[in-house]
């Protein structure tokens, strides 16, 4: 599987403008509930919730927000381009400007998993992270990480 699986233009956003990683994550979860119907406040708390047993910033620039929600039936992902990037309290200490934020069901482990691996195999690539940061659109974006799928497989 790989990224693109599970993203489509509506779940891909550019130019986010933050100013911190609560504020990028509260703006990240009103589209997850827009494009699942869940509480925003539900996945605002369940994803904080995991971000305080450690950050998910992996290095490089990128960071993956997951977790789990008990009314899900399937993955989903929202992947965005920071205008400028947060403090994440990422692995080496580097700031944050490409994140990719994955909710699933939590009988649903395998594929949540699949999800977040890919995202991290796409993302610890610094040229795909290079491209997109330079791109506008979120079909360019798809195009960029389609191709790095091509590259990588």
């Amino acid at each position: 599987m790989s990224i693109v699986d599970y993203l489509d233009t509506k779940q891909v956003l550019i130019s986010v403008p933050s100013r911190s990683k609560k504020q990028v994550v509260e703006e990240l979860t009103e589209h997850v509930a827009t494009i699942t119907g869940l509480s925003q406040r539900c996945l605002l708390d369940i994803i904080m919730r995991r971000e305080r047993l450690g950050s998910t910033g992996i290095g490089g620039g990128v960071a993956i927000p997951h977790a789990v929600h008990d009314d899900l039936t399937s993955t989903c992902a929202l992947l965005a381009v920071l205008e400028t990037p947060v403090d994440f309290d990422a692995i080496d200490g580097q700031p944050v400007d490409i994140i990719c934020l994955v909710v699933g069901p939590p009988n649903d482990d395998t594929n949540n998993l699949k999800c977040i691996a890919s995202v991290t195999r796409s993302l610890q690539q610094a040229s795909t992270c290079d491209k997109l940061r330079a791109v506008k659109s979120p079909e360019a974006v798809l195009r960029c990480l389609h191709a790095f799928g091509s590259v990588a497989a």
